[in-house]
């Protein structure tokens, strides 16, 4: 049929004339149809898998002899094939392995863009016609692919309620030659758990791109926890592969804030006084910085547990309370407070909203000059000659407002002649220092032998009276 169709085309060529015929090379014949295929373009060469080869396949009609086509050439069926199973691809228009095309008017015949599949390795496309059938050398090649994606930072780490991750999240793709791929789209995301745990990156989004550099590795941006407790995931994908790779991810519960002393703590005063320091605090977040621009509140006790003192200070104006803020290093300084009249030991407190933390001072009111000096109950007391006398001399040492006063060097002087008697060691006058009662406790007194009744004075230095103890040395029987 068509060699009857190619006979033809040549008489009908004759029989129109000269214009009909095209003109003859020298050496060639007039009538010269095509009788094979020969290569237009598109082999040897290459492309990535999953992705189009460079040049169109390509051929065009022609005739062993090398001399020119006399007959007419456009619409002649070329049909071009790659393998139906292994390394192969697809053709654009057909979305299958083969596609038919029809040759133009100068015998070319094109085939669309052909795509690489996803098997890597070389293979052989044929174009195939009635004037014989010619092949194009393909090869689908995995390098530059990406077919694997691995950490390259820590598998899991963890981070307080909104703060930010310690790591960045670091993931290398790999082609199917353990080779790295530079230029591949890597998306990173993170999911979050039924506690509602979860993070975001710059932005406040749960996912962000970046592209892998030369060593094939991408780095994600900063990652924040949010406000809720609990584990979670993220992955890092790659396009044009199915590979993954995961994080596990946890929310710390952020610890409360904390107050604490920072300074004016163990100071003493003496009564009436004012206190050198003020009271200061620090205020520090869960996260371990500063909190400024807390109100701070400070509470002057009076007296600890047990205690039968009223020691206590106040602020100015008399308040027991005062109030501060905290500034950019998250120190807060209570006024200046002075101490009441009482003597001894107290505590004061700082207090904020957002923390169960209480802030303690332990203070004391030291007793002031010594004022006073009294006898105990030994003030009056009788016992027999050259004997001691049951109770102990002692005197109590006070301030002005009462409060007793330690270390206050105390000295007990017996009359010098007649009734009296001699401390031990035989001495007319010792001396014995005020305990934290204010109480100074004489050695041993003991009656001389001579009866009568005297007085036993108590002085200490500061104070212009004495304590007096009336004595009676009385005779036996």
């Amino acid at each position: 049929m068509k060699q009857t169709l190619l006979l033809v085309l040549a008489v009908s060529a004759l029989a129109g004339g000269a214009q009909a015929v095209p003109a003859i090379a020298d050496g060639c014949p007039s009538y010269n149809p095509p009788n094979e295929l020969v290569l237009g373009g598109g082999t040897p060469q290459s492309a990535k898998l999953g992705t189009p080869y460079q040049t169109n396949l390509q051929v065009a009609l022609a005739n062993t002899d090398a001399c020119p086509i006399t007959t007419q050439l456009s619409g002649i069926a070329v049909t071009f094939a790659a393998p139906g199973s292994g390394p192969s691809g697809t053709f654009a228009s057909s979305g299958a392995n083969a596609v038919l095309i029809g040759t133009d008017a100068q015998g070319t015949a094109v085939a669309p863009q052909f795509t690489a599949n996803s098997l890597p390795g070389g293979f052989l496309a044929t174009a195939s016609s009635d004037y014989g059938s010619i092949s194009f050398s393909l090869v689908n090649t995995a390098v530059g692919v990406p077919t694997a994606i691995t950490r390259v930072s820590a598998k899991s780490q963890s981070a307080t309620e909104g703060a930010r991750f310690p790591q960045l999240l670091r993931v290398k793709v790999l082609d199917a030659n353990g080779d790295a791929v530079a230029g591949a789209s890597v998306t990173f995301a993170v999911g979050s758990s039924t506690t509602g745990a979860g993070a975001s990156f710059a932005g406040g989004m749960p996912q962000a791109s970046e592209t892998t550099d030369a060593s094939g590795v991408a780095v994600s941006p900063a990652l924040t926890a949010n406000t809720d407790s609990g584990r979670f995931t993220g992955t890092a994908t790659v396009a044009g592969s199915t590979a993954v790779a995961t994080f596990a991810f946890r929310n710390l519960a952020a610890k409360a804030p904390r107050l604490r002393p920072e300074g004016g703590a163990g100071q003493k005063a003496a009564v009436g006084a004012h206190y050198r320091r003020p009271l200061e605090v620090k205020l520090v977040g869960g996260n371990g910085k500063p909190v400024p621009g807390a109100t701070i509140t400070f509470n002057l006790g009076a007296g600890g547990a047990g205690q039968t003192t009223t020691a206590g200070a106040t602020f100015p104006g008399g308040a027991s309370q005062a109030t501060a803020t905290t500034d950019a290093r998250g120190i807060a300084a209570s006024p200046h407070l002075v101490a009441n009249s009482a003597s001894g030991s107290f505590t004061a407190t700082a207090i904020t909203t957002g923390t169960s933390t209480t802030a303690v001072f332990a203070l004391r009111n030291l007793a002031s000059r010594p004022a006073s000096i009294a006898a105990g109950v030994a003030a009056s007391e009788a016992t027999a000659p050259r004997t001691r006398f049951p109770i102990p001399l002692a005197a109590k040492v006070v301030d002005a407002h009462g409060n007793p006063v330690a270390g206050v060097a105390v000295e007990f002087t017996a009359p010098a002649r007649g009734a009296g008697g001699r401390f031990r060691g035989d001495r007319r006058s010792v001396k014995a220092t005020t305990d934290k009662a204010g109480v100074a406790v004489a050695p041993p007194f003991v009656a001389n032998g001579i009866t009568g009744g005297y007085v036993v004075r108590a002085t200490a230095r500061g104070i212009d009276h004495a304590a007096a103890f009336g004595l009676v040395n009385r005779a036996s029987g």
